[in-house]
């Protein structure tokens, strides 16, 4: 059994509808770059990517390093201002911790957090953000 007109898919099989027929295209306007000259989308600041993250701190005000309590004897670390805490070096727990304690994180976006390696003897515990 045939459709009455209809073809295959619907029924629209190529013909522009009236909301596609009205609507213009619009292309966004192109400017060179202010520092390199590279053609780039306009944009706020009207610099392309590279240069932008050249000149923008966006880490600016988070603190780059800061203390963690460990207790040797029971080897849990301190939450403030007076919660200890159980967690395996490397583990989830440890970096929920980690994150936790960096003022300023609420201001960016947090895409991606995990522990960098360092000596087994080493008390530092470094985290990549």
């Amino acid at each position: 059994m045939a459709d009455a007109g209809m073809g295959f898919g619907g029924g629209f099989g190529g013909v522009q509808t009236d909301m596609q027929q009205q609507m213009p295209q619009q292309t966004l306007p192109t400017i060179l770059c202010c520092l390199c000259g590279v053609p780039v989308v306009a944009n706020p600041s009207n610099m392309c990517a590279n240069c932008l993250s050249s000149q923008v701190d966006i880490t600016e005000g988070i603190p780059k390093s800061l203390f963690l309590t460990w207790c040797r004897n029971c080897e849990r670390y301190l939450i403030p201002p007076k919660t200890w805490v159980t967690a395996a070096l490397e583990s989830r727990e440890l970096l929920n911790i980690c994150l936790k304690r960096v003022k300023g994180l609420n201001k960016v976006k947090l895409v991606d957090a995990a522990f960098v390696w360092t000596e087994p003897h080493s008390r530092r515990v470094e985290v990549k953000i």
